[in-house]
């Protein structure tokens, strides 16, 4: 053999050597290491997403808390002037901050109802604490229980409902004089949505 032909042969053997390493390669998964650094990022992007999930969960029960308080409400004020008589509206706390446990609104036409228990279907409507846990819900003395008149469906008692949650504080506000029923942020409060400062 001639020094042409050995490096003939020993070039066709590297390429062979060459052409079985490159197409094993192509067909190989994960190494242990890549798979164990993609692990590793999904878990600081977990990470670093969980608390803004977490304040948006937050933000959208308090959100919700104020618009069933809201129009649970307007509702009261609305049935008292359709049926010609007063509907009562019930927060039976004392007042006092209860967290996850026995808080309720709710309206009804009879006077004589004034506890969660008296939630049946003579209610008109209701809201209560298990559908919000974590939510810390306190009412002024005069919304125990109050009524909405029939003639203009203004409420008898001023007094505010307040709610919070991580760093959102709202309050709803019944004002006697106007009717009106309002929503604000307290001081304090992250800002949340539309809503503004009190």
């Amino acid at each position: 053999m001639t020094l042409i032909g050995i490096w003939r042969m020993a070039r066709e053997i590297i390429t062979y050597f060459h052409y079985i390493h490159h197409s094993g390669d192509s067909q190989r998964g994960f190494t242990l290491l890549e798979l164990v650094f993609t692990v590793v990022i999904m878990g600081i992007v977990i990470a670093m997403a969980a608390p803004s999930f977490n304040g948006l969960i937050e933000s959208n029960k308090i959100k919700r808390l104020a618009t069933e308080i809201e129009w649970l409400l307007v509702q009261a004020k609305s049935e008292a002037v359709m049926r010609g008589k007063n509907v009562y509206v019930n927060a039976p706390l004392v007042s006092s901050t209860r967290i996850n446990s026995d808080w309720c609104v709710f309206t009804s036409t009879y006077k004589s109802k004034k506890s969660c228990d008296d939630i049946d279907t003579d209610s008109l409507s209701s809201i209560d604490s298990t559908n919000f846990s974590g939510v810390i819900f306190k009412n002024s003395k005069t919304l125990k229980q109050f009524s909405f008149e029939p003639l203009h469906g203004k409420p008898n008692a001023n007094g505010s409902y307040r709610y919070s949650i991580g760093d959102y504080k709202l309050k709803t506000t019944v004002y006697t004089i106007t009717g009106r029923i309002y929503t604000c942020l307290e001081a304090g409060s992250e800002k949340l949505g539309t809503y503004e400062e009190c």
